[in-house]
């Protein structure tokens, strides 16, 4: 069994990089795939892990990506649309797309500062070194959910949803815009570093079948390689169309859990919530890929 979508603390996940690989292995999967948000520092750690334990760790990243304009370009989003976009196969010498990452990171520090700022001016005495420490200690990637666990211990709000609708939702009272990549640019910034781009669970850009053709179409000319048909979000047979589209236009397609571990309980590894298995020949068409680009 292999798993190309996993989470750890490094990001907004419950395990660490060792813990990711060891209930990996309990699990009984062969292959995964380290892909925390905007972030590659614990691919080394679960990497190493794996060695020892017998699972193939896949140095991956899933970055976020700015599609707030798609109204403005003729889409239709039915809803709010959200882009990710994984990379695999990490180079583990310098590259630019880890540069550019370990960029975010610098950048999204100073934003969650000044998102302490603003929630103490709001008369919460939250502190950084209490959202460091909810993310799993210094040197952690923080996310908002790590904001959030902290306000309702502060008893600010009453629950997680409270904390993003009142403080941490675009909009919202502490709400700073963080940096983010345009689609085509995160595109080419994988390639140009020979990491392979596959675009993560194409259902969330709330986008109807023809405009999530021309979309797709148009990252696939940025040189988009993959698109994820096995998400263990939905049942297997709703996403048949992502599939299909995928094989028109010759990507990969790729898929995994999205485990977060207690983060999100519902996403259980392997398979997530509707117990997908991702087919083992699509890491083998993902190397192929990654040969082409080096």
């Amino acid at each position: 069994m292999i798993d190309l979508h996993c989470h750890t603390t490094v990001s907004d996940g419950g395990d660490s990089p060792t813990e990711l690989v060891d209930k990996a292995a309990a699990a009984g999967l062969s292959v995964i795939a380290v892909t925390d948000h905007d972030n590659d520092a614990g691919c080394d750690e679960a990497v190493a892990r794996g060695r020892e334990v017998g699972v193939e760790v896949v140095r991956g990243v899933e970055i976020s990506c700015d599609v707030e304009d798609l109204g403005s370009l003729g889409y239709s989003p039915s809803g709010r649309p959200t882009m990710h976009l994984l990379g695999y196969f990490i180079p583990e010498r310098d590259n630019p797309l880890s540069a550019s990452l370990a960029d975010l990171q610098y950048h999204r520090a100073n934003r969650n500062q000044i998102i302490v700022d603003r929630l103490n001016e709001l008369g919460i005495p939250v502190t950084f070194e209490e959202v460091e420490n909810e993310a799993g200690g210094p040197g952690s990637q923080i996310g908002r959910p790590h904001f959030a666990a902290v306000l309702v211990r502060h008893g600010a709000v009453p629950d997680y949803q409270t904390a993003f609708d009142k403080y941490l939702a675009k909009g919202a009272e502490a709400y700073i815009a963080r940096k983010l990549f345009k689609p085509a640019e995160a595109v080419r910034l994988m390639v140009e570093a020979g990491v392979v781009p596959v675009l993560a669970h194409p259902f969330t850009l709330a986008l109807g079948a023809d405009d999530t053709e021309r979309f797709v179409g148009e990252l696939a000319d940025a040189g988009l390689k993959g698109i994820e048909g096995y998400h263990g979000d939905l049942p297997e047979i709703e996403q048949e169309p992502y599939r299909a589209l995928g094989r028109s236009l010759g990507l990969v397609i790729s898929g995994g859990s999205d485990y977060h571990g207690h983060m999100r309980p519902d996403r259980g590894l392997p398979g997530g919530k509707h117990n997908i298995a991702v087919p083992d020949e699509v890491l083998g068409q993902l190397r192929a890929v990654q040969k082409e680009l080096i």
